[in-house]
C-alpha cells in the first residue's frame, strides 16, 4: 500500500519486526520520502510495519506509541501547536487496536450472546467471546480517530486536508487475516477531500497498490512509472474511470514460509497455493493471541486429508459468498479454473515474481546463513 508496488517486487514479503526483519528493497520509496522530497514534513504517530526503521520508510520525525487514544491525544496537541509552519504536512497516525489480543481499557464490551458469529467461523463461546474483545477495540480505535477529526476541524488545516481512514487486513480470525479468501482480504477505506460532498459509496474493486498514485494524483504530483497501481480519482470525481475487471492478490510468508497467490473477479475467486502448508496459520500465543484459532480447528474438526492446502481453491462469490466451497477438481469448472491460472500466471510474468523461479527467502534466512557461514 505504502509504495504502490506488489511485496514480491518491493521486497516486503514478510513481517518487518523482530528478527523476521522484512524490509523493502533499497531503492523502493515509500510515500512518506515521495512526500518529503516534495517539501513535505512527515510525522509518524505510533508504529509503522513496513521496515525495521521508520526513518527508512521517509518519517522525518518519530512521535510515541501507545494505546489509541495516547496516539490520538499526542496528534491533536501536535495540531494545536502547529500554527506557523509553512510546509505541507503527512502524518501517518497508526493505531495498534483492533490488533489481537483486542485492547480496550477505555470501551466496554458487549455481551458475546448479543453478536453475530460471521458464517465461516463455528459459533462456540472462544469465538463469541473474542468477537467482543474485537468489537470493543474497534470502538476504542473509533473513538480515537474521532479526536484526531476534530483536531483537524479545530485546525487551520480543516478545508486543505486529506483525510483516509484504512487498515491493513481483515479480521484476525481463521479463514481471514493470514489468508487470501475476502474476510482476509476486504479492509475499509474511508476518505474526506477538501471540497467535496460527504456520502459517496463505491462499489468498484480496488487494490492497495492504488493507493500511492491516487494521493499522488489528488496531490497534483507526477506518479512513478514503475508503479503496479493505477489512479482511482475517477471515482471520485468526473474524470472518466475504467473499473478493474481483476485484482490479484499475494501472501509469501507471516510466521512462516505459506506462498500463495490469488486473482479476484467480481464474480469468481482463484487462489493458488504453491506449499503443501496447514489451512490455517495459527499464532503459538494460546492464552493472549490464538485462543479461538485453536478452538475453531477444534471444532471444525478438519479431517487429515484436508488440514493442509490444496493446489489451487476456486470459489463461486455469487453461490459462496463465504467461500465454503472448493469448485477447483469439478470438471465442469474446469475451464474456469484453468483460465483464471492462466491469468494469475500473466500477472506474476508482468510483475516480475520472484516464485516462478523459485523458492523465495525472507530476511530471516539471509541473516541467519550469513552468520552461520562467518563462524
Amino acid at each position: 500500500m505504502w509504495a504502490g508496488r506488489f511485496p514480491h517486487a518491493n521486497g516486503g514479503v514478510g513481517l518487518a519486526h523482530w528478527d523476521f526483519a522484512n524490509d523493502l528493497h533499497p531503492e523502493e520509496r515509500h510515500l512518506a520520502q515521495i512526500l518529503g522530497g516534495a517539501g513535505y514534513n512527515t510525522h509518524l504517530f505510533g508504529n509503522q510495519h513496513v521496515s525495521p526503521s521508520g526513518e527508512r520508510c521517509g518519517f522525518r520525525t518519530l512521535h510515541g506509541a501507545g494505546p489509541c487514544r495516547q496516539i490520538a491525544a499526542e496528534f491533536a496537541a501536535f495540531l494545536g501547536s502547529r500554527r506557523s509552519e509553512r510546509a505541507p504536512l503527512f502524518a501517518k497516525v497508526a493505531f495498534y487496536e483492533p490488533h489481537r489480543p483486542f485492547p480496550h481499557e477505555d470501551v466496554h464490551r458487549l455481551d458475546p450472546a448479543t453478536l453475530t458469529v460471521p458464517p465461516h467461523l463455528p459459533d462456540i463461546p472462544e469465538v463469541r467471546e473474542d468477537l467482543a474483545d474485537l468489537e470493543a477495540s474497534c470502538a476504542s480505535a473509533d473513538r480515537a480517530f474521532g479526536q484526531v477529526l476534530q483536531a483537524i476541524e479545530r485546525s487551520a488545516l480543516r478545508d486543505d486536508t486529506i483525510v483516509v481512514f484504512t487498515v491493513d487486513h481483515g479480521i484476525a480470525f481463521p479463514h481471514a487475516k493470514m489468508t487470501l479468501y475476502d474476510p482476509g482480504l476486504k479492509t475499509a477505506l474511508l476518505m474526506r477531500l477538501p471540497g467535496m460532498p460527504g456520502g459517496l459509496v463505491r462499489t468498484e474493486m480496488l487494490s492497495n497498490v492504488d493507493f500511492v498514485p491516487t494521493l499522488l494524483d489528488l496531490l497534483g504530483m507526477g506518479i512513478p512509472r514503475n508503479l503496479h497501481g493505477r489512479s482511482f480519482v475517477g471515482l471520485l470525481t468526473a474524470r472518466p474511470y475504467a473499473p478493474r475487471d481483476a485484482i490479484c492478490a499475494e501472501k509469501t510468508y507471516h510466521t512462516y514460509y505459506d506462498p500463495m497467490r490469488a486473482i479476484r473477479t467480481e464474480r469468481r475467486k482463484l487462489i493458488a497455493n504453491f506449499e503443501f502448508a496447514p489451512w490455517q496459520e495459527t499464532s503459538p500465543d494460546y492464552d493472549n493471541n490464538a485462543k479461538s484459532y485453536v478452538e475453531v480447528a477444534r471444532a471444525l474438526n478438519v479431517p487429515p486429508q484436508a488440514q493442509y492446502h490444496p493446489p489451487y481453491e476456486l470459489f463461486d462469490l455469487a453461490d459462496d459468498p463465504w467461500e465454503q466451497h472448493n469448485l477447483a477438481d469439478d470438471p465442469g469448472h474446469r475451464p474456469i479454473r484453468d483460465e483464471l491460472i492462466r491469468r494469475l500466471r500473466q500477472w506474476m510474468e508482468e510483475t516480475g515474481a520472484p516464485l516462478l523461479d523459485g523458492a523465495m527467502a525472507q530476511a530471516t534466512y539471509r541473516r541467519r546463513i550469513a552468520a552461520f557461514k562467518s563462524v
